[in-house]
Protein backbone atom coordinates (compact mmCIF):
# COMPACT_ATOMS: atom_id res chain seq x y z
CA UNK A 1 0.00 0.00 0.00
CA UNK A 2 1.36 3.70 -0.69
CA UNK A 3 3.10 5.20 2.60
CA UNK A 4 1.12 7.58 5.00
CA UNK A 5 4.33 9.96 4.67
CA UNK A 6 2.63 12.79 6.40
CA UNK A 7 2.34 10.80 9.57
CA UNK A 8 5.95 11.31 9.54
CA UNK A 9 6.25 15.00 9.29
CA UNK A 10 3.66 15.88 12.00
CA UNK A 11 5.75 14.17 15.26
CA UNK A 12 7.81 16.83 17.43
CA UNK A 13 11.20 15.68 18.57
CA UNK A 14 13.27 18.01 21.39
CA UNK A 15 14.87 20.68 19.78
CA UNK A 16 18.89 21.48 21.12
CA UNK A 17 18.00 25.06 22.90
CA UNK A 18 15.62 27.79 22.56
CA UNK A 19 13.65 30.20 23.72
CA UNK A 20 10.87 32.09 22.58
CA UNK A 21 12.56 33.40 19.20
CA UNK A 22 9.66 31.47 17.65
CA UNK A 23 7.19 33.32 19.18
CA UNK A 24 8.47 36.39 18.47
CA UNK A 25 8.37 35.80 15.25
CA UNK A 26 5.03 34.87 15.15
CA UNK A 27 3.76 37.77 17.67
CA UNK A 28 6.59 39.89 16.24
CA UNK A 29 5.70 39.93 12.46
CA UNK A 30 1.79 39.94 13.43
CA UNK A 31 2.43 43.25 15.15
CA UNK A 32 4.90 45.01 12.91
CA UNK A 33 2.09 44.55 10.37
CA UNK A 34 0.09 46.57 12.10
CA UNK A 35 -2.95 44.51 13.88
CA UNK A 36 -4.45 47.18 15.98
CA UNK A 37 -6.14 44.50 17.77
CA UNK A 38 -3.24 43.55 19.92
CA UNK A 39 -3.98 44.64 23.47
CA UNK A 40 -1.59 46.50 25.43
CA UNK A 41 1.35 48.72 25.04
CA UNK A 42 2.47 46.87 22.04
CA UNK A 43 5.05 49.85 20.76
CA UNK A 44 8.33 48.13 21.89
CA UNK A 45 6.91 44.92 19.83
CA UNK A 46 6.19 47.35 16.58
CA UNK A 47 10.03 48.82 16.91
CA UNK A 48 10.89 45.26 15.71
CA UNK A 49 12.33 45.59 12.82
CA UNK A 50 14.28 42.09 12.13
CA UNK A 51 14.03 38.69 14.08
CA UNK A 52 17.06 36.95 13.79
CA UNK A 53 16.75 32.88 14.30
CA UNK A 54 20.67 31.00 14.33
CA UNK A 55 20.68 27.36 13.94
CA UNK A 56 23.27 25.95 16.04
CA UNK A 57 23.90 22.56 14.62
CA UNK A 58 24.08 18.99 15.30
CA UNK A 59 23.63 19.61 18.79
CA UNK A 60 20.83 18.47 20.70
CA UNK A 61 19.03 20.20 23.77
CA UNK A 62 21.33 18.04 26.06
CA UNK A 63 24.54 17.97 24.42
CA UNK A 64 25.07 21.45 25.80
CA UNK A 65 22.43 22.13 28.27
CA UNK A 66 21.78 18.79 30.15
CA UNK A 67 23.26 20.50 32.98
CA UNK A 68 21.65 23.66 33.25
CA UNK A 69 19.99 24.60 36.72
CA UNK A 70 16.37 23.96 36.74
CA UNK A 71 16.46 22.87 33.18
CA UNK A 72 14.33 19.14 32.03
CA UNK A 73 18.04 17.92 31.44
CA UNK A 74 20.29 14.81 32.09
CA UNK A 75 18.01 12.02 33.68
CA UNK A 76 20.03 10.89 36.69
CA UNK A 77 22.85 13.34 36.51
CA UNK A 78 20.69 16.91 36.42
CA UNK A 79 18.75 16.52 39.43
CA UNK A 80 15.84 18.82 38.22
CA UNK A 81 15.33 16.23 35.11
CA UNK A 82 11.59 14.96 35.19
CA UNK A 83 12.67 11.64 32.51
CA UNK A 84 14.62 8.49 34.02
CA UNK A 85 16.86 6.98 31.18
CA UNK A 86 16.07 4.54 29.47
CA UNK A 87 19.07 2.17 28.45
CA UNK A 88 20.45 1.96 24.76
CA UNK A 89 19.11 -0.92 23.23
CA UNK A 90 20.17 -3.25 20.10
CA UNK A 91 19.14 -3.92 16.65
CA UNK A 92 16.82 -6.80 18.09
CA UNK A 93 15.65 -5.00 21.61
CA UNK A 94 18.05 -6.10 23.53
CA UNK A 95 19.93 -3.55 26.15
CA UNK A 96 23.31 -3.17 25.19
CA UNK A 97 26.07 -4.17 27.26
CA UNK A 98 28.07 -1.34 26.81
CA UNK A 99 27.82 1.61 24.72
CA UNK A 100 29.12 0.34 21.18
CA UNK A 101 32.43 2.68 20.20
CA UNK A 102 32.51 5.57 18.37
CA UNK A 103 32.88 4.60 15.00
CA UNK A 104 35.90 5.82 12.86
CA UNK A 105 36.93 7.69 16.30
CA UNK A 106 35.61 10.16 18.51
CA UNK A 107 37.62 13.15 17.25
CA UNK A 108 38.03 15.14 13.91
CA UNK A 109 40.44 14.58 11.42
CA UNK A 110 43.71 17.43 12.36
CA UNK A 111 42.51 17.99 15.88
CA UNK A 112 45.38 18.37 18.76
CA UNK A 113 43.84 15.74 20.82
CA UNK A 114 42.66 12.08 19.37
CA UNK A 115 40.44 9.27 20.50
CA UNK A 116 40.46 6.59 18.72
CA UNK A 117 37.77 3.82 17.96
CA UNK A 118 39.19 1.25 20.69
CA UNK A 119 39.96 3.72 22.86
CA UNK A 120 36.12 4.70 22.59
CA UNK A 121 34.94 1.44 23.07
CA UNK A 122 33.30 -0.39 26.27
CA UNK A 123 31.93 2.77 27.94
CA UNK A 124 28.75 2.20 30.12
CA UNK A 125 25.23 1.88 28.69
CA UNK A 126 24.49 5.61 29.97
CA UNK A 127 24.88 9.05 29.30
CA UNK A 128 28.54 10.31 29.58
CA UNK A 129 30.26 13.55 29.67
CA UNK A 130 32.46 14.05 26.73
CA UNK A 131 34.79 16.77 28.90
CA UNK A 132 34.43 15.34 32.05
CA UNK A 133 36.42 12.15 34.00
CA UNK A 134 33.76 9.61 33.84
CA UNK A 135 33.91 10.43 29.70
CA UNK A 136 37.29 10.86 27.41
CA UNK A 137 38.19 14.36 28.89
CA UNK A 138 38.20 15.34 25.90
CA UNK A 139 38.26 19.53 25.78
CA UNK A 140 35.14 21.47 24.00
CA UNK A 141 37.54 23.37 22.16
CA UNK A 142 37.96 19.81 20.02
CA UNK A 143 36.01 18.84 17.24
CA UNK A 144 34.22 15.54 17.49
CA UNK A 145 33.04 13.61 14.37
CA UNK A 146 30.08 14.20 12.68
CA UNK A 147 26.53 12.31 14.01
CA UNK A 148 24.00 11.19 11.44
CA UNK A 149 21.28 13.89 11.84
CA UNK A 150 18.44 12.32 9.11
CA UNK A 151 14.89 11.76 8.45
CA UNK A 152 14.27 8.71 8.90
CA UNK A 153 17.22 7.97 11.14
CA UNK A 154 16.04 9.98 13.76
CA UNK A 155 12.34 8.37 13.79
CA UNK A 156 14.45 5.19 14.48
CA UNK A 157 16.28 6.48 17.24
CA UNK A 158 13.73 8.06 19.00
CA UNK A 159 11.93 4.59 18.73
CA UNK A 160 8.14 5.63 19.53
CA UNK A 161 9.52 7.98 22.13
CA UNK A 162 11.49 5.75 24.13
CA UNK A 163 14.78 7.75 22.73
CA UNK A 164 16.51 3.99 23.67
CA UNK A 165 17.98 3.96 19.93
CA UNK A 166 20.23 6.66 19.65
CA UNK A 167 23.67 5.14 19.36
CA UNK A 168 21.74 1.79 17.75
CA UNK A 169 21.08 3.50 14.85
CA UNK A 170 23.88 6.48 14.93
CA UNK A 171 26.75 6.09 12.13
CA UNK A 172 29.18 7.68 15.52
CA UNK A 173 27.94 4.83 18.09
CA UNK A 174 28.14 5.72 21.60
CA UNK A 175 29.35 8.94 20.28
CA UNK A 176 25.38 9.72 20.83
CA UNK A 177 25.05 9.91 24.54
CA UNK A 178 27.79 12.28 25.30
CA UNK A 179 27.24 15.37 26.75
CA UNK A 180 29.14 18.78 27.70
CA UNK A 181 29.59 20.90 30.59
CA UNK A 182 28.17 24.15 28.96
CA UNK A 183 28.28 26.62 31.78
CA UNK A 184 31.58 28.47 30.25
CA UNK A 185 29.40 29.19 27.26
CA UNK A 186 28.27 32.40 26.25
CA UNK A 187 24.74 31.35 25.09
CA UNK A 188 24.53 29.51 28.79
CA UNK A 189 25.28 33.06 30.38
CA UNK A 190 22.29 34.70 27.87
CA UNK A 191 20.37 31.49 28.66
CA UNK A 192 20.54 32.64 32.22
CA UNK A 193 19.67 36.06 31.69
CA UNK A 194 16.52 35.19 29.34
CA UNK A 195 14.83 32.06 28.81
CA UNK A 196 15.98 29.03 28.30
CA UNK A 197 13.16 26.41 26.34
CA UNK A 198 14.04 22.87 27.54
CA UNK A 199 10.85 21.25 26.34
CA UNK A 200 11.31 23.26 22.74
CA UNK A 201 10.20 20.60 19.86
CA UNK A 202 11.36 21.54 16.02
CA UNK A 203 8.91 20.98 12.65
CA UNK A 204 10.52 17.75 11.75
CA UNK A 205 12.70 14.83 11.64
CA UNK A 206 16.35 15.20 11.01
CA UNK A 207 18.63 18.18 10.24
CA UNK A 208 18.02 21.40 9.98
CA UNK A 209 17.44 21.32 5.95
CA UNK A 210 13.79 20.70 6.70
CA UNK A 211 13.16 22.06 9.76
CA UNK A 212 14.64 25.53 7.89
CA UNK A 213 11.14 24.86 5.46
CA UNK A 214 9.52 24.74 8.33
CA UNK A 215 10.52 27.77 9.90
CA UNK A 216 9.15 29.92 6.78
CA UNK A 217 6.46 27.35 5.34
CA UNK A 218 5.56 24.80 7.71
CA UNK A 219 6.06 22.77 4.76
CA UNK A 220 8.55 20.07 3.05
CA UNK A 221 9.61 20.32 0.09
CA UNK A 222 8.24 18.49 -2.86
CA UNK A 223 9.57 16.38 -6.16
CA UNK A 224 7.06 15.76 -8.68
CA UNK A 225 7.87 13.01 -10.79
CA UNK A 226 10.90 12.21 -8.85
CA UNK A 227 11.18 8.50 -10.19
CA UNK A 228 11.67 10.11 -13.87
CA UNK A 229 14.15 12.72 -12.85
CA UNK A 230 18.15 12.94 -12.26
CA UNK A 231 17.22 12.59 -8.54
CA UNK A 232 15.67 8.82 -8.51
CA UNK A 233 18.27 7.47 -7.19
CA UNK A 234 17.85 9.20 -3.94
CA UNK A 235 14.71 7.98 -3.34
CA UNK A 236 15.03 6.21 0.32
CA UNK A 237 13.72 2.14 0.57
CA UNK A 238 11.77 2.63 3.47
CA UNK A 239 9.10 -0.45 5.48
CA UNK A 240 5.96 0.61 6.38
CA UNK A 241 2.93 -1.24 8.54
CA UNK A 242 -0.39 -2.45 6.99
CA UNK A 243 -1.97 1.31 8.30
CA UNK A 244 1.06 3.48 6.03
CA UNK A 245 3.38 4.28 8.93
CA UNK A 246 7.02 4.54 9.02
CA UNK A 247 8.93 1.41 10.49
CA UNK A 248 12.33 1.24 9.54
CA UNK A 249 15.02 2.52 6.93
CA UNK A 250 14.98 -1.01 4.64
CA UNK A 251 18.10 -2.97 6.50
CA UNK A 252 21.27 -3.89 3.85
CA UNK A 253 22.04 -7.46 3.46
CA UNK A 254 25.86 -6.75 4.82
CA UNK A 255 24.21 -4.54 8.00
CA UNK A 256 25.71 -6.30 11.04
CA UNK A 257 23.41 -8.11 13.33
CA UNK A 258 24.01 -6.39 16.49
CA UNK A 259 25.24 -2.40 16.73
CA UNK A 260 28.45 -3.74 18.59
CA UNK A 261 29.70 -4.90 14.94
CA UNK A 262 29.25 -1.94 13.70
CA UNK A 263 27.44 0.74 12.11
CA UNK A 264 24.15 0.15 10.19
CA UNK A 265 23.87 -0.29 6.70
CA UNK A 266 20.85 0.63 4.93
CA UNK A 267 19.51 -0.23 1.32
CA UNK A 268 19.02 3.35 0.16
CA UNK A 269 19.22 5.93 2.85
CA UNK A 270 18.37 8.55 0.39
CA UNK A 271 17.06 12.59 0.19
CA UNK A 272 14.08 11.31 -1.03
CA UNK A 273 10.96 9.83 0.87
CA UNK A 274 8.68 7.28 -1.40
CA UNK A 275 5.57 8.45 -3.41
CA UNK A 276 2.59 9.05 -0.74
CA UNK A 277 -1.01 8.58 -2.14
CA UNK A 278 -1.12 11.12 -3.91
CA UNK A 279 1.96 10.42 -6.08
CA UNK A 280 4.07 12.88 -4.35
CA UNK A 281 7.85 12.70 -3.48
CA UNK A 282 9.21 14.96 -0.82
CA UNK A 283 12.97 15.67 -0.04
CA UNK A 284 13.21 15.13 3.85
CA UNK A 285 17.20 15.44 3.21
CA UNK A 286 19.87 17.55 2.32
CA UNK A 287 19.25 19.09 -1.02
CA UNK A 288 20.43 21.95 -2.83
CA UNK A 289 18.14 25.13 -4.39
CA UNK A 290 17.24 25.86 -7.72
CA UNK A 291 18.89 29.52 -7.62
CA UNK A 292 22.32 30.60 -6.96
CA UNK A 293 23.77 30.23 -4.42
CA UNK A 294 24.22 26.77 -4.31
CA UNK A 295 27.24 23.77 -3.79
CA UNK A 296 25.86 22.59 -6.96
CA UNK A 297 27.33 24.85 -9.83
CA UNK A 298 25.32 26.66 -12.54
CA UNK A 299 25.19 24.79 -16.21
CA UNK A 300 26.78 25.82 -18.86
CA UNK A 301 24.42 27.42 -20.57
CA UNK A 302 23.98 29.75 -17.62
CA UNK A 303 26.42 32.38 -18.64
CA UNK A 304 24.93 34.82 -15.85
CA UNK A 305 25.05 31.40 -12.98
CA UNK A 306 21.82 32.39 -11.96
CA UNK A 307 20.53 28.95 -11.36
CA UNK A 308 21.95 25.57 -10.18
CA UNK A 309 22.13 22.48 -12.84
CA UNK A 310 18.94 20.58 -13.10
CA UNK A 311 20.39 17.73 -14.31
CA UNK A 312 22.35 17.51 -10.92
CA UNK A 313 20.64 14.79 -8.49
CA UNK A 314 21.08 17.46 -5.79
CA UNK A 315 19.31 20.15 -7.16
CA UNK A 316 15.69 20.41 -5.76
CA UNK A 317 13.33 22.32 -8.17
CA UNK A 318 11.62 25.33 -7.92
CA UNK A 319 9.54 25.50 -4.92
CA UNK A 320 5.70 27.29 -4.71
CA UNK A 321 4.55 26.70 -1.31
CA UNK A 322 2.86 29.70 0.55
CA UNK A 323 5.97 30.98 3.07
CA UNK A 324 5.87 33.54 5.54
CA UNK A 325 7.05 36.36 3.25
CA UNK A 326 3.76 35.34 1.32
CA UNK A 327 1.14 35.82 4.22
CA UNK A 328 3.42 39.34 5.75
CA UNK A 329 2.93 40.62 1.71
CA UNK A 330 -0.70 39.59 2.01
CA UNK A 331 -1.32 41.12 5.73
CA UNK A 332 0.08 44.15 4.58
CA UNK A 333 -1.80 44.60 1.41
CA UNK A 334 -5.20 44.33 3.88
CA UNK A 335 -4.00 46.69 6.27
CA UNK A 336 -2.88 49.21 4.10
CA UNK A 337 -6.90 48.86 2.56
CA UNK A 338 -7.86 49.23 6.07
CA UNK A 339 -5.77 52.04 7.26
CA UNK A 340 -5.33 55.71 5.45
CA UNK A 341 -2.20 55.96 3.28
CA UNK A 342 0.52 57.96 5.77
CA UNK A 343 4.13 58.29 6.22
CA UNK A 344 3.65 56.01 9.12
CA UNK A 345 2.05 53.15 7.24
CA UNK A 346 3.95 53.51 3.56
CA UNK A 347 6.45 50.99 4.86
CA UNK A 348 9.22 48.63 3.13
CA UNK A 349 8.10 45.19 3.15
CA UNK A 350 10.86 42.69 3.04
CA UNK A 351 10.58 39.44 0.79
CA UNK A 352 11.94 36.16 0.84
CA UNK A 353 14.06 35.08 -2.20
CA UNK A 354 13.91 31.73 -3.58
CA UNK A 355 17.52 31.07 -2.47
CA UNK A 356 17.07 29.18 0.92
CA UNK A 357 19.91 28.42 3.36
CA UNK A 358 21.93 26.07 2.70
CA UNK A 359 22.87 23.69 5.97
CA UNK A 360 22.87 20.13 7.47
CA UNK A 361 20.93 19.83 10.58
CA UNK A 362 19.48 22.22 13.29
CA UNK A 363 19.07 22.75 16.12
CA UNK A 364 19.20 26.10 18.13
CA UNK A 365 16.88 29.28 18.35
CA UNK A 366 18.58 31.41 20.83
CA UNK A 367 16.93 33.71 23.66
CA UNK A 368 16.10 37.17 22.57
Amino acid sequence: MRANISQSFSQPIRLSLAAVAAISIAAGLSACGGNANIAGDDAAVRNIDTVVVIYAENRGFDTLYGLFPGANGIPGVNPSSKGAYLPQVDVDGAVLPVLPPTWGGMTAPGQSKVITQAQSAGMPNKPFQIDGKDGVALEASVVTRDLVHRFYNNQMQINGGRNDRFATYSDAGGLSMGYYDGSNMAMWQLAKEYTLADNFFMGSFGGSFQNHQYLICACTPQYPNADKSPAKGGISKVEFDAQGNFVRLTPAPSTPKSVLGGAPKYANDGTLTPADDKGMYYAVNTMQPAYQPSNVAAPASDAAKLYADPDSASTLPPQTQKNIGDRRRRRAIASSRRRPRTSSSITSRSTISPTWIRSRTPLTVPSI
